[in-house]
């Protein structure tokens, strides 16, 4: 994905959700839908604020437990990705 995304483009590819990982090795998904559209990636990154160790700045990246998820869903086929066994 190119930085220069917006979380509409995203909406636009049917991503319902984005990964944010802390440097600090937390991560959580994101709901686009709860996302003012005017954000981009990196500004999403540099505005998200820690749960865990408070610091702000974050990596955005798509949320990978949801594609596989869906990818499961349209094609049967399990990639083994921990988060979709269940």
């Amino acid at each position: 994905m190119r930085p220069d995304r917006t979380v509409a483009d995203w909406i636009a590819e049917g991503l319902k959700t984005m990964a944010l990982h802390c440097s600090c090795g937390h991560y959580a998904t994101v709901t686009l839908a709860d996302l003012p559209p005017r954000l981009t990636r990196t500004r999403l990154g540099q505005n998200a604020c820690c749960a865990k160790c408070g610091k702000r700045g974050a990596q955005v990246v798509r949320d990978m437990a949801a594609h596989y998820a869906e990818m499961e869903a349209k094609s049967g086929f399990s990639a083994g990705y921990p988060a979709t066994k269940g």
